[in-house]
């Protein structure tokens, strides 16, 4: 189970998914190798498998990002399957963000990562894992 985060420029003054215009355009976050830099350079030591695929081991947690695009196409939007119970990871999730001049929407909450939300949105994601973890059972 991931605490799912996708990373697009979306617009600066939408506070929430629902006030984005239909027909929005996401612009470009860069090329495909453009944007494996950016997470090379905001997350050092990820490894990127054959297809794009990168991962990345945190303190307590691990990020699986895929970039299919190749080098030179644009790419839209970024998605962040984070696992396990590293705070830390909400912060890596906004420093790539922020290094692509763009925003985070928490899948889980509905709502965009802030710096004041980043820790309760992960803090609430593994609440609802943990919970549901629980249910199965063994």
């Amino acid at each position: 189970m991931s605490w799912d985060i996708f990373i697009m420029r979306f617009p600066s003054d939408a506070g929430a998914v629902d006030e984005i215009a239909d027909g929005w355009e996401p612009p470009s976050l860069g090329s495909g190798r453009d944007v494996r830099a950016v997470l090379a350079e905001v997350l050092p030591g990820i490894d990127y498998s054959e297809g794009g695929r990168g991962d990345y081991e945190g303190p307590g947690f691990s990020i699986s990002i895929p970039v299919n695009e190749a080098d030179d196409a644009p790419v839209a939007g970024v998605g962040l399957f984070i696992h396990g119970s590293g705070g830390a990871a909400a912060h890596a999730a906004l420093a790539f963000a922020d290094a692509l001049k763009a925003r985070a929407f928490d899948t889980g909450s509905g709502d965009f990562l802030t710096a004041d939300s980043a820790q309760s949105a992960f803090d609430g994601w593994r609440a609802y894992r943990d919970r549901v973890l629980d249910q199965r059972g063994p």
